[in-house]
C-alpha cells in the first residue's frame, strides 16, 4: 500500500451496472430457497470500482457488489458472489480484496449466477521496495487490534509497563515508546520475530490482553517488515483530511442480513486511498450488528446501528437498518395522523412493520396529561367533567388550559433546576430561590427559549439579586485549582451538555474517541467564557475562610485568550470549526450566544425538543438525551428535524412544542403494546409505562390521603454561624423546592449543620443536582423503593393520620360507595370494575374497624403499579 501516488480523480468508485440472474447466486446462501421468491429474476447488478490501479506491493482494494431490486431497494452480493484473477499481477479474496502480486495488468472476473462482469486491473511499482509507514499504518493497526484501547496500553497510565497514546493520537510519543523506551526491547530491527511487539500479542509469551493477532495477519506482517526495514520514522508525513465510508446509508430488508463496508482516506496531500483493512470498525449496538476488521457488517435482528470507521484520528459512520420479515399475519392498520408528529412516526414505524397501539381512553389520558404537564393528579371532579364531556376537541382545550395552570410552571421549573445544577452547596438557598424565581418567571411568560438562554450566557451580577448569573455560580468553586480555569471548563462541559446535547468531557486530556471533537473544540468552546471570575462576598467564617454565601460574576473584556496545551493561548471557536476572529472589547460569551440560539444552528433546537420529548415519553429520540454524536444514531431522524424547525417556527417558544407533541396520537397511544409492537421499546409504537418522578410522586400521596407534608429547612438571618429553624409554608409540594436538602440534622456538639435530601424523595431517585444529566435521577423502580411503599413511614403514617381524607369523609357521613368512588378516582382517574367493587365493599362490611379497613384499602391502591407507575 503506498501513500503518496495516487492523485484524487482516479476511478475508484465509478459502477459498471449489468443484468444478472440472480437465481444462481442466491442457491449459494443457506437461505437461497426462500429468498428466491421475494427477489425478482432479473436485478442490475452493480460492481465498483469499475476498474483498478495500484500502486506499490501492499496496496489493496475491495471490490463492493449491490443488487439494486425492481422497487429500488439494495442488497449486497459482494460476500455471494464469486471472484477470479487471469493476471499474475493481483488476485482477489472469496470477500472481494484485491490484493498486489505482481508487475502487469489484466482483469478480474466477478461471477454472478451465469452472468460474468470483467473488472481492468493495472499494477505499477510492485517491484519497488516500498517502506512501511509507522504513522499510516503501524500506528492505525495497533488501533485496530485494541493496542492503543483505553482498557489497554492507551490508559492514562498504561499497562504492564508500556503505554501508547489513545487510539494512535499522538505518533511521536507512539514511536519513542515502541523504540526507545524500555531500552529499546519492544522492537528488534536484526530479528523481528523475537520483538516483544510481536511476541506478546502473538501470545508467544506471557501477555495479560492475549492474542491479538495470528501470525499471518496483516499486522503480524507490517510490524515485522516495518522493523526488517529499520524502524523507519515516517510521523511527519501527509496527514489525513478526511474518510469517506460506502455505502453511508443502507437498508437491509430481510432475508438479507450483511454488508460490506468501504472506507477511503483523502490526505492532505491530495491523495485518495483505500484504508478499509486499517480501519478500526465498531457497532453501536453489538446487540443488532456486530461489525468486522475488513469492514463486514452482519445484523442478528431487526433495528438500527451507526458503524464507527475510525483511521488516523479520523471518523465516519454509516447508518445501517435491517427491516425483518413482517410475520403472516401482520397489516398495516394505516392509522390517521393527527399532526405531523404521528406521520414521521407511523412512517418509521410502517416501514418496520411495527403498527402502533391504539389511542388510550379518556380516563389513562386526562391522568397522563395531568401528570406530565403539571405534576398533579387530576381531582375527581375535574376528571369526570372531562370524561363526560362529548367535545369534539376536548383533549386540545384540556392540554391548552393545563398549559396556563400555575403548576405547569412549576413542574418545568424544576425539570430545568434539576440540570441547571441549583442547589444549596452551590448558590445557597437565597441564590437558589432567586433562580427559582427567574426561571418560573421565564416559563410562566412563555419567554422564547433562546431568549432566556442568551440572558444567562451573558448574566453578570450577585447571585441573590440576578437570577441568571447562577446558570455561573451553580459549578462549584474549585479550591485545587485555580477557579477560573476550572469554571471555563466546567462551563464549556455542561452549555455543551445542556444546550447542544454533546458530551466533550472526553476531549478535554484528548481527542475524543468516538466522536469528532477534539481538544482543541474542547479548549476553543473554554476560551468564550475565559472573561468570566467568580468570587465569593461573605465574611470570614469562623476558620477564616468566607461564609459559603453569595457570589459575584464578573466581566473582564481585556482577556483575549485562554492558556491551552504546550504554552500555546486558545482563541475561541465553535465545535468544528476554525478559530474567530473578534472586535478587542467584545462579550465572547455574546458571540457564543447569539451563534448557539439562532435557526440554523445544528445543536440548539434538536437539543432543546430532543429533551422536551424525553419527559412527555420517557426515552429521547437520541438516547440518552444529550448525547448526540454520529455513532449514536436517534430512532427518528426525520421526527428530530421536523420537531426542530418547529421550535424554532415558534421563536423557540416551550408551549406549541409541548402542544404540538401532546397532540399527536403517539403520545396519546396506550401504554399496552400489541401482539406486534411489545418489544418495541424505541420506535414510540406505544407509550413507555414509568414510575412517577421522586417528587410527582409524593405530591399525589400527599394529594390522596389529604396529608400535606411538613419540609424544614434552615436558614441564616444574620452574618456569622447563628442558624434558625424554619417550616416552609405547610401545602409546599416538593416539585416547589428551590433546593433538594430540606431536612436538617444538628449536631449539638459543636456548629456544624449538616442538609440532608428528603428520605422519601432520595429513595425514590431526586438528584442532588450536581451534574448537567438527566441521569442524575435515579429511573427504574427498586426493591429498596418498593420496601419503602410497604413498609416505610410516609404512605402508612398519611393513611392513618388524624387529619387524612379517611377520616374527613367518615366524619362527614359519606357512604363505602361514595369513598371508593372518591380515593379510585382520585388516585387511578378512573371507576373500580364491578369485581374489585364488590369485593372491596365486602371487605369493608365485614370489618370490625372501618377506618382501618379504609386504610388497608388506601395502602393498597397506594402499593399499586397503576398509581405509582405514569402510564
Amino acid at each position: 500500500m503506498i501513500w503518496k501516488q495516487r492523485p484524487i480523480g482516479v476511478r475508484l468508485l465509478s459502477p459498471i451496472i449489468v443484468l444478472a440472474s440472480l437465481a444462481s447466486v442466491l442457491a449459494l446462501d443457506t437461505h437461497a430457497a426462500d429468498r428466491n421468491a421475494r427477489i425478482p429474476r432479473r436485478t442490475q447488478v452493480v460492481v465498483t470500482p469499475d476498474s483498478i490501479d495500484l500502486h506499490g506491493v501492499r496496496d489493496t482494494r475491495q471490490l463492493l457488489v449491490t443488487g439494486i431490486l425492481t422497487d429500488g431497494s439494495e442488497i449486497d452480493l459482494t460476500h455471494l458472489a464469486e471472484y477470479s484473477s487471469n493476471t499474475i499481477a493481483c488476485d482477489v479474496t472469496e470477500t472481494g480484496l484485491v490484493q498486489v502480486r505482481g508487475q502487469g495488468s489484466g482483469a478480474l472476473m466477478v461471477r454472478i449466477g451465469h452472468r460474468r462482469m470483467a473488472i481492468d486491473v493495472n499494477v505499477e511499482l510492485a517491484e519497488v521496495e516500498q517502506p512501511v509507514s509507522f504513522k499510516h499504518e503501524i500506528v492505525p493497526l495497533l488501533s485496530l487490534n485494541g493496542c492503543s484501547d483505553i482498557r489497554c496500553h492507551g490508559a492514562p497510565s498504561g499497562k504492564g509497563g508500556f503505554r501508547l497514546s489513545l487510539w494512535g493520537s499522538d505518533e511521536s510519543f507512539d514511536y519513542e515508546q515502541l523504540v526507545r523506551d524500555a531500552f529499546g526491547r519492544r522492537t528488534n530491527a536484526v530479528d523481528p520475530d523475537n520483538s516483544l511487539v510481536l511476541q506478546k500479542p502473538l501470545a508467544r509469551v506471557s501477555h495479560i490482553g492475549g492474542q491479538r493477532f495470528s501470525e499471518e495477519s496483516l499486522t503480524a506482517t507490517l510490524l515485522r517488515t516495518w522493523q526488517e526495514q529499520g524502524l523507519v520514522n515516517d510521523v511527519d508525513a501527509t496527514s489525513v483530511k478526511s474518510l469517506s465510508v460506502t455505502p453511508g446509508e443502507r437498508v437491509l430488508h430481510a432475508p438479507a442480513t450483511t454488508q460490506q463496508l468501504v472506507v477511503s482516506a483523502e490526505f492532505e496531500d491530495g491523495t485518495s486511498v483505500d484504508v478499509t483493512q486499517l480501519v478500526a470498525f465498531s457497532s453501536s449496538d453489538l446487540a443488532l450488528a456486530t461489525v468486522e476488521a475488513g469492514g463486514k457488517v452482519t445484523f442478528s435482528q431487526q433495528g438500527e446501528v451507526a458503524i464507527l470507521c475510525r483511521y488516523m484520528g479520523k471518523m465516519v459512520s454509516a447508518r445501517m437498518m435491517h427491516i425483518a420479515e413482517p410475520s403472516r399475519d401482520y397489516e398495516w392498520t394505516n392509522p390517521e395522523p393527527s399532526n405531523f408528529v404521528d406521520e414521521h412516526v407511523y412512517a418509521k414505524l410502517e416501514q418496520l412493520h411495527i403498527p402502533p397501539s391504539v389511542v388510550c381512553t379518556d380516563e389513562e389520558f386526562v391522568r397522563r396529561v395531568y401528570l406530565d404537564l403539571c405534576g398533579v393528579l387530576p381531582t375527581p371532579e375535574e376528571m369526570t367533567r372531562f370524561v363526560d364531556s362529548d367535545i369534539p376537541n376536548k383533549r386540545a382545550e384540556l392540554i391548552d388550559a393545563l398549559m396556563q395552570r400555575e403548576e405547569f410552571s412549576d413542574l418545568w421549573t424544576k425539570k430545568w433546576m434539576d440540570v441547571f445544577r441549583v442547589s444549596r452547596d452551590s448558590i445557597q438557598l437565597q441564590g437558589a430561590q432567586t433562580f427559582q424565581a427567574w426561571l418560573r418567571e421565564q416559563v410562566s411568560s412563555d419567554r422564547p427559549f433562546s431568549e432566556v438562554v442568551a440572558e444567562m450566557l451573558t448574566a453578570t451580577g450577585e447571585s441573590y439579586s440576578v437570577g441568571a448569573s447562577n446558570y455561573y455560580c451553580a459549578a462549584p468553586m474549585e479550591r485545587k485549582v485555580t477557579d477560573a480555569d476550572y469554571l471555563q471548563k466546567d462551563l464549556a462541559e455542561s452549555t455543551a451538555q445542556l444546550f447542544m446535547g454533546i458530551r466533550l468531557q472526553c476531549a478535554q486530556c484528548h481527542n475524543h474517541p468516538y466522536e469528532r471533537w477534539t481538544q482543541d473544540d474542547y479548549l476553543g468552546l473554554a476560551a468564550f467564557f475565559s472573561q468570566i471570575t467568580r468570587s465569593r462576598l461573605g465574611k470570614a467564617g469562623p476558620d477564616g475562610r468566607p461564609e459559603r454565601r453569595q457570589i459575584a460574576v464578573a466581566l473582564d473584556t481585556s482577556i483575549t485568550s485562554l492558556p491551552g496545551t504546550e504554552h500555546k493561548q486558545v482563541k475561541p471557536h465553535f465545535p468544528g470549526e476554525l478559530p474567530l476572529t473578534i472586535e478587542d472589547g467584545s462579550d465572547y460569551r455574546k458571540v457564543l450566544s447569539d451563534w448557539l440560539v439562532t435557526s440554523d444552528n445544528p445543536f440548539f433546537a434538536k437539543s432543546v425538543v430532543n429533551r422536551i420529548w424525553f419527559h412527555l415519553n420517557g426515552r429521547g429520540i437520541v438516547e440518552p438525551v444529550d448525547d448526540f454524536r454520529d455513532s449514536n444514531p436517534s430512532a427518528n431522524d426525520p421526527l428530530l428535524s421536523a420537531l426542530a424547525i418547529h421550535f424554532a417556527e415558534n421563536d423557540f417558544r416551550l408551549r406549541p412544542l409541548i402542544r404540538a407533541i401532546v397532540l399527536s396520537k403517539t403520545y396519546q397511544a396506550s401504554s399496552l403494546g400489541n401482539v406486534f409492537n411489545s418489544s418495541d421499546n424505541k420506535y414510540f409504537s406505544h407509550q413507555t409505562a414509568r414510575p412517577l418522578p421522586a417528587e410527582v410522586l409524593l405530591d399525589a400521596i400527599c394529594e390522596v390521603t389529604g396529608v400535606p407534608e411538613q419540609y424544614e429547612d434552615m436558614e441564616e438571618y444574620t452574618i456569622g454561624i447563628h442558624k434558625e429553624k424554619i417550616k416552609l409554608p405547610l401545602g409546599t409540594r416538593a416539585v416547589q423546592l428551590p433546593v433538594t436538602d430540606v431536612v436538617t440534622l444538628i449536631n449539638t456538639s459543636s456548629s456544624y449543620v449538616r442538609y440532608e435530601l428528603h428520605p422519601f424523595l432520595r429513595t425514590f431517585g431526586q438528584p442532588v443536582r450536581r451534574q448537567t444529566c438527566e441521569c442524575d435521577r435515579s429511573p427504574g423502580f427498586s426493591r429498596k423503593q418498593a420496601l419503602e411503599l410497604t413498609v416505610g413511614e410516609m404512605v402508612s403514617g398519611k393513611v392513618a393520620d388524624s387529619s387524612s381524607r379517611i377520616k374527613s369523609l367518615i366524619d362527614n357521613g359519606a357512604s363505602d360507595q361514595e369513598m371508593l368512588f372518591e380515593f379510585y378516582t382520585r388516585a387511578l382517574s378512573r371507576l373500580p370494575n364491578a369485581g374489585a367493587s364488590e369485593k372491596l365493599l365486602d371487605y369493608i362490611s365485614s370489618s370490625d374497624d372501618r377506618q382501618k379497613a379504609w386504610e388497608d384499602i388506601l395502602w393498597t391502591i397506594l402499593n399499586s403499579k397503576e398509581f405509582i407507575y405514569q402510564h
